[in-house]
């Protein structure tokens, strides 16, 4: 294994260490918080962290207002109800069932590129995005007896994320690092203050440590991702991914006393090869 390829899957799994980390904390925080204000003190300590890089940004003279402000606030909008569904949806179901649906954001990528990006899919990718839904249906389990419907929530945020990629894909423009994370950062802050704030508020001081610690990791968690690509493709990277639901099942069970249930794993097992396929499609495009 070379040197780029063993940094590149080193910041890569970090990075799912990372997520699967503020995945628990955001559990962990949903017995005391509304998703809602889960989601705004995450991104309103992420944009308090990168304050101090503003600063010295500003002071060099290396940073400036965006001129991209509607792409900015479209891309908060989505990121607001995707984390708001994402949040909630953890306090119904086992940390490894929410990651083993959110498997299913690649499948949607590939339906929406068609119409928003233009791209075409063949007869194969088509048969695999279909066996994949398929899996996610079998994680879900629709006909168990103790079925919530409301896991459905964590698939139509899977949705809301994939957009979110393919319209970071479409209309990338020539931001700064720094000004993505911030801007991002700040307008889902903004939406999510009035929904978090229109109700009963419930004081986080007991959980302000833990909240600070939400925010800071949410901009870690974006760094490891970043310089993992500056090694390796995402497209290459993405067989990796599974790695988090390890992960997962591992932190579910030490601190939730969480155990994958037999559907998740059955499906989990379905939705691998259809990803990977995916992966090795775009690998062989490119």
């Amino acid at each position: 294994m070379n040197k780029r390829l063993t940094k590149g899957v080193s910041w890569f799994v970090l990075s799912l260490i990372v997520g699967v980390g503020l995945d628990a904390i955001q559990k962990y925080l949903g017995n005391d918080l509304k998703s809602f204000e889960i989601t705004f003190y995450r991104f309103f300590f992420g944009s308090i962290s990168l304050m101090p890089f503003l600063c010295v940004r500003w002071i060099r003279g290396g940073f400036s207002l965006t001129q991209y402000w509607h792409i900015h606030i479209f891309r908060g909008f989505l990121l607001f109800f995707g984390m708001v569904l994402w949040c909630y949806g953890l306090t119904l179901v086992p940390m490894s069932t929410a990651i083993a649906l959110n498997y299913s954001i690649p499948l949607f990528t590939l339906i929406l590129s068609i119409p928003l990006l233009g791209e075409t899919a063949n007869k194969d990718r088509w048969f695999t995005t279909f066996v994949g839904f398929m899996g996610i249906w079998v994680v879900l389990n629709p006909t168990d007896v103790n079925f919530d419907s409301r896991t459905f929530l964590l698939i139509i945020s899977s949705f809301l994320f994939a957009l979110l990629d393919v319209f970071n894909k479409k209309y990338v423009c020539k931001e700064s690092l720094l000004n993505m994370l911030f801007y991002t950062a700040f307008f889902t802050c903004i939406f999510s203050a009035i929904p978090a704030f229109s109700g009963e508020i419930h004081t986080p001081f007991n959980n302000v440590t833990t909240l600070i610690t939400l925010g800071i990791g949410a901009n870690i968690l974006f760094y490891c991702l970043l310089k993992a690509f500056q090694y390796m493709d995402a497209s290459a990277l993405a067989p990796f991914r599974y790695c988090d639901f390890l992960v997962s099942a591992l932190f579910g069970f030490l601190f939730f006393s969480e155990k994958p249930t037999l559907s998740t794993c059955l499906g989990f097992l379905i939705i691998i090869p259809c990803t990977c396929y995916l992966a090795y499609q775009e690998n062989k495009k490119n």
